[in-house]
């Protein structure tokens, strides 16, 4: 049986709740996907063209998120993270590869992944 000391706590914990925040996240399924190399830069990147209905899905998650840092994810891989300077209203995407690549893989290999997979998920960077 619990103390009445674990029971308050329990309580108190459970009222902070609603107040902790709360990170969402969205799935965007993929028509295309391309991997490729910058023109001015030769990094690798992954060039991703969405279908309409996540399109929309992408301008209102951003629209709300200006100023926050969110994050790219697919097939459970951080593809990407930054701060929103605006609202991503359009229907393609390019994520560009780090110093060490896509957490250690190929613009090639992560551009197989989703499209197989379908989709990646956008998400608050607290998540």
């Amino acid at each position: 049986m619990p103390s009445l000391r674990q029971a308050a706590c329990a309580a108190v914990i459970a009222a902070a709740l609603p107040f902790a925040a709360h990170a969402e996240s969205v799935t965007l399924q993929v028509e295309q996907v391309t991997p490729g190399a910058d023109a001015h830069t030769n990094a690798r990147v992954v060039d991703i063209k969405l279908k309409p209905d996540s399109v929309k899905t992408l301008a209102n998650f951003t629209r709300e998120r200006v100023g926050q840092r969110v994050q790219f994810r697919a097939n459970g891989i951080l593809l990407s993270s930054a701060t929103l300077m605006s609202p991503l209203d359009g229907d393609s995407l390019r994520i560009t590869a780090g110093e060490h690549g896509f957490a250690g893989k190929s613009a090639e290999e992560i551009a197989q992944g989703i499209m197989k997979e379908g989709s990646l998920t956008m998400d608050d960077e607290n998540r």
